[in-house]
């Protein structure tokens, strides 16, 4: 099973959470009992340990900013650092 990140927004609220599963969509199910319905609409999924999320990781960046980036942020992110 993988690490998969679930990010939940509605309007200033944000709240992410961490659960196993073996496929994202799995994990996108799973989350929906974690969320308000309302919110279902805005849930995005990505994995906790991406490669490009453990470069920016090793090279200190804060969990806190991890959590609120999605897989292609951090590799966008990894590309503008030039850590690549």
């Amino acid at each position: 099973m993988t690490k998969f990140k679930i990010k939940g927004q509605s309007g200033t609220v944000e709240q992410v959470i961490t659960l196993s599963a073996d496929t994202p969509e799995q994990a996108l199910e799973d989350a929906k009992k974690y969320f308000p319905e309302r919110m279902h609409g805005q849930l995005s999924v990505f994995s906790a340990d991406s490669e490009y999320r453990k470069l920016l990781r090793k090279n200190g960046y804060p969990e806190h900013l991890l959590d609120r980036m999605g897989d292609e942020e951090c590799e966008g992110e990894c590309e503008a650092a030039g850590i690549l």
